[in-house]
């Protein structure tokens, strides 16, 4: 199974300085119609707007059908896919958008073709070709049209058994690596143990042994902290009691978010073909993101950290 003409056909869609969500929907539409639900919003923020996008893939045992086959939530989490008229073409940090996009569009085509996947599954993005940018050196700090919060809140809405959150992960010295990289499991709070399930599904995708980002809590705390985050891949778990675990896109050397030319497909399409493979085997109840009776024994001895960990955040 391979996902590049996924990769490749929706890099040329998004690599589009008047691309919007409409033109996505379109696009997706056109080719699997049957098998997505899609939902486009445009909405304005105090430094523009963003369209966002809301994809529904019924599993073929779902709860959207009456059944009980968990449901997986996949973030694709970014300021812009540009960052018009600073920087032409699409920014690293449009990889998340990328990936989500590429994965709901080959999950569909499975289903099209008769490799049916059991459980629900719901991908969230959104489309903005000119955010603002932050001065920086090298090259601008992407930003958001949004408030943060008001795309947060969009993205983990819904009732998800487990969360994929994918983003760009290249401007930092922590993980650095050429492919992509997944994060420990976060729930309510707690930063959880990395999962073996999706440890083994890496290494069967890659060929490689696992990379695994190592988040503090300084990466989970709410953006209204002033503390260094690596970026906010783990902050949906604000706005949900699902575990959320981050699928991070690397690379080996520093590159801000607002680069480009530096859409790597080989690091996507991996990426992108683990979250298909995540998305199979949960839907059937062969992954967990996190082990239940641990996690009963840790809140029964030390309690909640929601409240602790969330002072700050928007309502």
């Amino acid at each position: 199974m391979s996902t590049f003409k996924h990769l490749m056909e929706i890099i040329d869609l998004l690599d589009d300085a008047k691309i919007d969500g409409e033109k996505v929907e379109k696009f997706l539409t056109n080719r699997v119609f049957s098998h997505m639900n899609i939902n486009v919003e445009r909405i304005e923020g105090e430094k523009g707007s963003t369209d966002f996008i809301s994809i529904m893939i019924q599993g073929v045992k779902g709860k959207s059908r009456g059944g009980t086959s968990p449901s997986l939530g996949v973030i694709g989490r970014l300021g812009g896919i540009g960052a018009r008229p600073e920087q032409i073409g699409l920014v690293s940090d449009a990889d998340g958008a990328i990936v989500s996009l590429a994965a709901a569009y080959k999950i569909a085509e499975m289903m099209k073709r008769g490799d049916l996947i059991e459980g629900d599954v719901t991908v969230r993005t959104h489309i903005c070709p000119n955010a603002p940018t932050k001065p920086y050196k090298p090259a601008p700090m992407m930003g958001s049209p949004l408030d943060i919060s008001t795309l947060l809140k969009k993205e983990a809405e819904g009732q998800f058994d487990a969360i994929l959150s994918v983003d760009a992960t290249k401007a930092n010295l922590i993980i650095k690596h050429g492919g992509f990289a997944i994060t420990p499991t976060v729930k309510e709070g707690w930063i959880l143990k990395v999962s073996h399930d999706l440890v083994d599904i890496y290494m069967r995708v890659t060929g490689e042994l696992p990379k695994v980002v190592p988040i503090t809590m300084q990466d989970i705390l709410p953006y209204t902290t002033p503390v260094y985050h690596i970026n906010s891949m783990m902050l949906p778990w604000m706005y949900t009691k699902s575990p959320v675990v981050g699928v991070a896109i690397t690379s080996s050397t520093l590159i801000p978010g607002s680069a480009t030319g530096v859409t790597n497909i080989i690091h996507l399409e991996q990426a992108t073909r683990f979250i298909v493979e995540v998305a199979k085997d949960f839907g059937r109840g062969k992954v967990k993101f996190y082990d239940e009776q641990e996690w009963e024994k840790i809140v029964s001895i030390h309690g909640s950290l929601t409240d602790l960990m969330k002072r700050g955040v928007p309502k």
